[in-house]
């Protein structure tokens, strides 16, 4: 059964995903718009955004431990 602090977690970690993934698709703006972008730095940012878009996919209410990890505030400190 899904709990309340389940129930809240979805959307707190949805928001925080999206967050995310609108922080890197701007830094990627910003290393393509540099004078001298950097492509080793575009690919392991492309490469960190294709992994929080799986990350999104997967998430629901029945991953509870994908849900509440991101949820944490330890996530998305490690995530910046």
């Amino acid at each position: 059964a899904v709990t309340g602090v389940q129930t809240c977690a979805l959307p707190i970690s949805r928001s925080r995903l999206l967050m995310r993934i609108g922080e890197v698709n701007h830094l990627i703006d910003q290393e393509q718009a540099a004078s001298e972008p950097d492509a080793a730095k575009i690919v392991a940012l492309e490469n960190e955004l294709d992994a929080l878009v799986d990350q999104s996919d997967m998430l629901s209410a029945d991953d509870i431990e994908l849900t509440n990890k991101i949820a944490s505030s330890d996530w998305s400190m490690k995530n910046k």
